[in-house]
């Protein structure tokens, strides 16, 4: 569970797709199937008034299985702030996607408790998880873009985002996302940071990504990597989030398979 305190929106007008780039090389490796299910959570809890909090919970599947996590339906998940319990309804029905009241939503320096029944790999099973919400970290004033060609990676298209604002006197931690129209991009397509460059500064136009828009990823990630038409909106979101959960996504990406992860409607 990891908890935020800021988000910022822009409408743009490009798509901006963040694509890992390496070489590789066939290689043989021996691996055993799982002999149990494992419950999978992605919950977020922000400060923000304008979005639902949201849980999401999927069974976990073999390392090279390529189908989709079976969701986890029929939960009873809840978030307790230690004075008040908050129930989350699955939505849509089936899904997997529990969302919380209308209107809730953390405060910096909260801490909260999620809690889950769910039934994992045919057994009953009971999970809980406590974090504490970050206090403001940066405060972003305004996003910009800049077109830098077509001549990296074969890309179509190669943009550079950059941010102005100021950073907090503490050491901060950042998980960097986006969303087009409705459909949020999956981790594969996020990135964490800290903010080493630029702590207790102020920052004018740094560029916090270098972004691909390709015909490889339109295919790969659907509706998140669609060429962008008139009415588009593009989202950029920032959020603050604790040291643990930048250690765990940087580690969990290095050792993910990257082209597995897709994207997720927002319904």
């Amino acid at each position: 569970m990891y908890i935020s305190d800021h988000r910022l929106s822009s409408e743009l007008t490009c798509l901006l797709l963040a694509v890992l780039v390496g070489c590789s090389e066939e290689v043989n490796v021996h691996t055993r199937s799982m002999d149990k299910s494992y419950l999978v959570v992605e919950a977020m809890l922000t400060d923000c008034a304008d979005q639902p909090q949201q849980v999401l919970l999927t069974e976990s599947i073999d390392y090279f299985e390529m189908e989709q996590p079976p969701v986890v339906s029929g939960a009873v998940v809840s978030v307790s702030d230690g004075n008040e319990v908050y129930p989350y309804t699955e939505s849509p029905a089936g899904s997997g996607r529990y969302v919380g009241p209308e209107g809730f939503r953390g405060a910096p320096g909260g801490t909260y408790k999620l809690s889950i029944d769910a039934v994992v790999g045919g057994k009953n099973g009971h999970y809980e998880a406590v974090s504490t919400m970050e206090e403001p970290g940066f405060e972003v004033t305004a996003v910009d873009y800049m077109y830098l060609g077509a001549t990296d990676a074969q890309a179509d298209s190669l943009w550079s985002v950059a941010i102005w604002g100021r950073d907090g006197p503490q050491t901060s931690f950042y998980y960097v996302s986006a969303q087009l129209n409705d459909a949020v991009f999956p981790l594969a397509l996020s990135l964490v940071m800290d903010d080493k460059y630029f702590n207790g500064q102020h920052v004018v136009c740094f560029p916090i990504t270098t972004l691909y828009q390709t015909e490889a990823t339109r295919r790969r990630y659907g509706d998140c990597g669609k060429y962008l038409e008139t009415g588009d909106v593009f989202t950029l979101n920032v959020y603050s989030v604790p040291k643990a959960y930048y250690t765990f996504y940087s580690g969990f990406v290095s050792s993910s398979k990257i082209g597995r992860a897709s994207c997720r409607e927002r319904v």
